[in-house]
């Protein structure tokens, strides 16, 4: 197998691999290089290609800030303006997703 053949068979299945309801807008991940944060990191490695790949129509926005303070938190836009946040402190990239995925897939309502 190529390896072109199996990052898009990466991209394609597994957790994330998902079509999105047709009124999410937007998903924006912020956070900081802190310990508490790596759930977040992990979850931008690991599950966002996958989310991405499977929505391009959906606009992604990613914010790493600087000060400190800063709780990691996922950010999906609704088309009518709701808005959904999920904290993403010291919770594993599995769990973001899961939550993530329970907000915004076919058959769930914001």
């Amino acid at each position: 197998m190529s390896k072109i053949h199996t990052v898009v068979n990466d991209l394609r299945n597994g957790l994330g691999a998902i079509k999105l309801r047709s009124d999410v807008k937007k998903v924006t991940l912020m956070f900081s290089r802190r310990s508490d944060n790596a759930g977040a990191r992990y979850f931008l490695r690991e599950n966002m290609p996958r989310i991405q790949y499977n929505n391009p129509a959906i606009q992604f926005d990613v914010q790493k800030v600087q000060q400190p303070g800063v709780s990691p938190e996922l950010t999906i836009e609704f088309a009518n303006n709701d808005i959904k946040k999920i904290s993403c402190s010291r919770i594993q990239s599995s769990e973001i997703c899961k939550q993530f995925l329970s907000a915004t897939s076919e058959g769930s309502s914001a």
